[in-house]
């Protein structure tokens, strides 16, 4: 593998992982209501059909090879987007509050 293609590989999972800390948030919004049976049953269907969707987008990227430093930087890729988001929740609160004053 060229160090063309793993650098592309490490964006794409990189941003994959934000896609899915964002998808995984609109999913829990989506289910927060429903029974425990149908939680578990979509969130089942939701992480397989996330899972093949990286999948078939590596297949795309890089012919499908998926090494353990992909996955690690998917996993960086959520951290990143959960800790920037509460950042934002912050100065969102901060600005609301200003506002009220």
């Amino acid at each position: 593998m060229t160090t063309k293609l793993q650098l592309l590989s490490f964006l794409v999972s990189f941003l994959f992982g934000i896609f899915f800390y964002f998808t995984s948030l609109l999913n829990y919004k989506l289910i927060h209501k429903h029974s425990v049976l149908l939680k578990y049953g979509i969130t089942f269907i939701y992480s397989v059909i996330l899972s093949l969707l990286y999948i078939l987008i590596m297949f795309k990227v890089n012919y499908g090879v998926i090494h353990i430093y992909f996955i690690g930087m998917l996993f960086l890729g959520f951290l990143f987007a959960w800790k920037y988001c509460q950042k934002f929740k912050k100065i969102c609160q901060v600005k609301k509050n200003k506002l009220k004053e």
